[in-house]
């Protein structure tokens, strides 16, 4: 956990599953399945993921990876950004003759919490 190369690396991997994830309800809500995607994931009106921090990594019996952390989430520009824990389990692939480094078969845990902006009203 001290390595600041490993921390950013394992970060980047959970935000890019993440952003699948939100990717494909966005796409669902928006009435994309029908009428096609009005955005780009390069747009200013893509969905934003970022994983601040990672709390806790640990391997379970089967030698799978558990990532815990925290994940910011915002839909659309106009949506507030929403922070919830999230756990993720996976195991960690390559491609390309260990050039890539992937995530194979991620299962994803989102513990859905109010946003603070909600909490005050």
């Amino acid at each position: 956990m001290s390595s600041f190369l490993l921390d950013a690396g394992l970060r980047q991997l959970v935000a890019r599953a993440l952003r699948r994830r939100v990717r494909s309800w966005r796409d669902f809500f928006d009435g994309a399945v029908f009428y096609g995607r009005t955005w780009t994931m390069a747009s200013v009106e893509a969905p934003f993921v970022g994983v601040p921090q990672l709390t806790n990594i640990e391997f379970d019996e089967e030698d799978r990876l558990i990532l815990t952390g925290r994940a910011r989430v915002r839909a659309s520009p106009d949506q507030p950004v929403i922070e919830n824990s999230f756990k993720l389990r996976t195991r960690l692939g390559t491609r390309e003759n260990g050039q890539f480094i992937r995530l194979q078969d991620p299962e994803l845990a989102i513990g859905l919490e109010c946003p603070k902006e909600w909490e005050l009203k």
